[in-house]
Parts: C-alpha cells; structure tokens; sequence
C-alpha cells in the first residue's frame, strides 16, 4: 500500500463571516450548523442534520451580504468570504421571521393548555423569543382533523401542524416505509396515511420526537401529564444492546414519556418501539424490600449468614444482561477473592430482526452483556453457554447456583422444570427485585436488588461504546444496588472488594464508579463527565493507552 493511501481525504476550510464574527468551517456546511459552532441559533422548524433538506417553512432566513434577496440558511452552504447576517444583527430579517411565524401561526389553534406539547413547544418558543404579538387574524381558522389515529402508538391533531415533513421524510429516507404522505394543498394541507397502511414501523414513535410542534402525540402517553410536573433525566435504554441515547420524563415513580436523544456515535436521534415503550417493563409491579431465607422475612445479617456456603465450593453463576459494568467488575471480584470456584454465563439469547429493526435495534435484549464480557465474566458464544446452564439446572445437576440481577434467567425460561432443579440443589441464592418473578419461592436466600432503571452506572454498547447510565426513578429504600449485596457478601468473610470503600459505610453509585476508574487501569483518566459526554469508545481508548505502557505498543503482532 502506498504512503498515505490509507488517510482520509483533507477537508477543505472556507473563512465565513457570522455577524460579524470570523469562523472556519468545512466547505458546503450549511449556514444553520456552522452558526452552531460559535453559539448562534438560527430558527428552523423543517431541517433536521439527519434529513433531507426542503426549505418548507422559511424560519431559518438570513441576510447575505451582497445579495439582493434573503436566503434560506438551511440550504445556504459555506463558501469562501461568505458574510451572513441572522436576526440578531438584522432588522430586515428579524422583521421577516416574525411575519413569517405570524403567517405560519394564522390557522393554529390556540390549546396550548391541553397540548402536550407545551412546555417543549418550539412554536411557543419561538413564538416568544421572535413574534410575540396578539395575532390580527379575525377570519375563520381552517378546520382540520383531531385526534386521528395514524397508526397503533402515533397520533394526529392536523390543525396544529405547519408542514414542516420532518415525519414524511423520516419514513421515507430512514425507515424506507414510507406511510406517511401530504394531501391537499395550501392551509387544506394535512398529514394523512392510506387507509389499508397505518404507520405501524418498528421506529414509528420517532416522528413524535421529530415533530416541532404538538401535531404528533403519543397514543399511550397523550394527556398524561404536563412536562414541568415530571422529572427529565439523561439516560440509555437498556432495552438491547444498542444503547442509545434517551430522555426520560418520570413522575411520581413512573415513567410517562421517553424520547431519544442525539448520538452521533450510537443512535443519531432515533428510537425505536421496542424501548420507547417498553421502559416500565423493568420495573416490577410488585417489588422484593426484604432479604428472605425460605419463607421467611430475615434480617440482612441473618441471609448474609444463610450465604457462606459459596465460600470456596464449585458455583453455577446466573448474570442478568443489564447490570452495570460496575457491579460486573465487582461480581468478578467477589467470585474471585470468595466463590473461587465458578462458572458464570449471562442470560443472552438472539432472535431475528426485520430489515427495519435492522436500522437501530441489536438481535438480543441484553443491554450490557458487553460489560459482563469486559469484565472478564464470560466469554466465547454467550447463548450456548446460557443454554447448556439452564439445561444443568433443570436437570437438578447444579449444587450451588447463584443468580445476580433480576433478569438473571429470561421470563420464557422460568418453567416447572427449572424451578425442580432450583429447589434440588443445596445452596441458592438470588439478588432479585420482583416479588412476583417464580424465582422468590424456589431459591433458600433471596436479596433485594435493584432495577437497571433505579441504578446509575457504566454500561458498554455492541459496539464497544462506554457509556453512562443515570437512574430515572428512586429506589425502594430497603432495596440495594447489586454490587452493595456483593461487597456485603464479601466482607462476611473478611474480604474488602474494593479497599477504597467500606461496605458498611453510605456509599452511592457515583462512589464505586470512581473506585472502578481509579483501580482499572484500562479506564486511566476516564471520568464521569467524559463518558457522559457521548460516551467514549473501547478502542480508542485502548489505543491512547499502548503508548503510555510502551509494552503494548513495542510488541509484534501476537505476542503475549
């Protein structure tokens, strides 16, 4: 291969000019992103970085010095000398974005007391920040659909929409379905779908996300609650091992909308179905808040106590998929320093895709089955493993069985032959949070865990993306993450997992994930911050750290 062939083409720079200020930008950026880079917001309701560009509704105008007419900064690409004025520097187009919201305004109903969408409205937005005038229309406003099912979860108010076809070109350039389509012409315009089509794609509720305004509502969650009420948090779904990006609104400990949120790296800013939908699966109806030993309510001493009989002796280990990558490292720990003798596999299985699910969605409902894998846990063909476990249990073959997390063993697989072999062997115990999940009654000693959702910690994508996930509700109080039962176990027999916190003591999630990040040298200047900030890739990082070992680096190609 010839010198350079494998580097990337240099990107060409053009000098711009955004009011008045100076900036270097690719060549063809649109004028919308490059003012992004300086800190300057330019209204724009139809454009969307990851669609096609239209130009429709005419916010995102700006002065081009030189030219005769105003210009959309949507389809205003970067060229050299380029100087661009936006509302802030400009009466003439301030002028002409606030006639043109007036305009877009005329026939949109004034509800936005009952509109979901208020709150996180940018018609309200802009409306205060551009327009902010009593509107002089007196005429009859033009009459469209309300509440029109388009499809199983999304509906459509059509006199709240402008037009702008974010969600006709979603399905159409992402998705590749393409059921949604624009009748009529002029204010008789309406978003419509054919009746024999509903809008029924596995990513389907990405158009409410992508919707400006409060055209497009969720069927599950319409009129559920207003969004100052609720509790907004910066999470990852933990659906599959896809990870992507999300918000989630909670309130009074349930979670009344999820939307997805922007990662170049992961998701862009889709989500699917599946996980949109789906979050309160991870909460139990009916949760486990104290230890149990048989059939009795024990103190968290007494089941402590009931649990020695790990200590050195062969132990068949049940992972749930989506823990934490902490609570990995310190299951790895613990079965190390304590158990000694273990085989672990982690409740994987795969199932096929179709070609839309393809687009976003993993094969697996195992969110961090990458951290078990990082942690050194498991390793080779996850599913094989897990079967041939649940084949050893159910054959009543397995003395010592130890379940951790409470999807340890997937909901299709707690049969009645499995529950014989879990009652056949002499010591078992689960760190479990529903009450209601079959396994309570079958194990000797039961924990009380934590949902996925109520813990804070690093999670690792299919990809090899390390990310961080944030709790999105509060926790029973008499519940405990799973890594405070492991490091409660451990101390039992005088072994400090982490030496750098006690087990005893108040310690939070934040805690062990710093602890993890001091002593594992693969995370070396890793912080929250950063793997919060889009998450950091494995690679990469291990790449940046083979030079400071040198080791690494000064090795040929497989050495040891």
């Amino acid at each position: 291969m010839a010198d350079g062939a494998s580097e990337k083409p240099a990107v060409e720079v053009v000098n711009i000019t955004i009011d008045g200020r100076a900036l270097q930008v690719p060549k063809g950026m649109n004028i919308i992103e490059a003012a992004k880079t300086i800190g300057i917001e330019i209204p724009h309701y139809c454009y969307h970085p990851k669609l096609s560009i239209v130009g429709n509704c005419r916010m995102c105008k700006v002065e081009v010095v030189g030219a005769p007419k105003l210009e959309i900064g949507c389809n205003l690409a970067a060229r050299e000398g380029l100087e661009v004025k936006t509302g802030s520097t400009s009466q003439r187009v301030k002028d002409t974005q606030a006639a043109n919201l007036e305009f877009i305004l005329i026939n949109h109903p004034l509800d936005c007391t009952v509109c979901d969408q208020a709150g996180h409205c940018k018609l309200q937005d802009y409306h205060y920040e551009y327009n902010a005038k009593p509107s002089r229309f007196v005429e009859e406003k033009e009459h469209k659909v309300k509440a029109e099912p388009l499809g199983p979860t999304v509906m459509l108010d059509g006199e709240r929409c402008i037009m702008c076809t974010r969600c006709i070109r979603f399905c159409d350039e992402i998705t590749g379905t393409s059921e949604l389509g624009m009748l009529n012409r002029g204010d008789r315009s309406v978003i419509a779908v054919s009746p024999d089509r509903p809008l029924d794609n596995p990513l389907s509720g990405t158009v409410v996300d992508l919707c400006p305004v409060g055209a497009l509502t969720h069927s599950k969650w319409r009129f559920n609650t207003r969004v100052w009420f609720t509790s907004a948090t910066d999470s990852i779904c933990p659906g599959c091992s896809t990870g992507c990006n999300v918000k989630v609104h909670e309130r009074d400990g349930e979670i009344v909308q999820v939307k997805g949120r922007m990662n170049e790296k992961v998701n862009q800013e889709w989500l699917c179905d599946e996980g949109r939908y789906g979050f309160n699966r991870f909460l139990p109806e009916r949760r486990l808040t104290a230890p149990r030993v048989g059939d009795k309510v024990v103190t968290i001493e007494e089941a402590l106590k009931s649990a020695e009989g790990f200590l050195g002796n062969q132990t068949l280990v049940f992972i749930s998929p989506d823990l934490t990558l902490e609570e990995y490292l310190t299951l790895k720990l613990y079965l190390d320093k304590v158990v000694k003798k273990y085989r672990a596999v982690v409740a994987y299985r795969e199932r096929e895709l179709s070609e839309v699910e393809k687009i976003l969605v993993s094969p697996d409902y195992a969110a961090n089955f990458q951290g078990a894998v990082l942690a050194g846990l498991v390793s080779g063909d996850l599913e094989a493993e897990y079967e041939s476990a649940l084949a050893e249990v159910s054959a009543g073959s397995a003395e010592r069985i130890l379940f951790v997390g409470e999807r340890s063993i997937l909901a299709e697989d707690r049969d009645a032959r499995l529950f014989h072999g879990l009652a056949a062997a002499k010591m078992s115990l689960g760190i479990l949070s529903d009450a209601d999940s079959g396994l309570v009654t079958s194990l000797k000693i039961v924990l009380p865990g934590r949902s996925i959702l109520e813990k804070s910690g690093m999670m690792v994508n299919r990809t090899g993306r390390l990310q961080y996930a944030q709790a999105v509700v509060r926790a029973p109080e008499t519940s405990s993450a799973e890594w405070h039962h492991l490091l409660l176990l451990a101390a039992r027999h005088r072994v400090n997992l982490l030496p750098g916190l006690s087990p005893q003591g108040l310690v939070g999630d934040r805690d062990i994930t710093n602890e993890h990040l001091k002593i594992d040298k693969r995370f070396s200047g890793l912080t929250i911050r950063r793997i919060k900030d889009g998450g950091v890739s494995l690679d990469d990082l291990a790449a940046a750290l083979r030079p400071e070992s040198g080791s690494a680096a000064e090795q040929p190609a497989g050495g040891q």
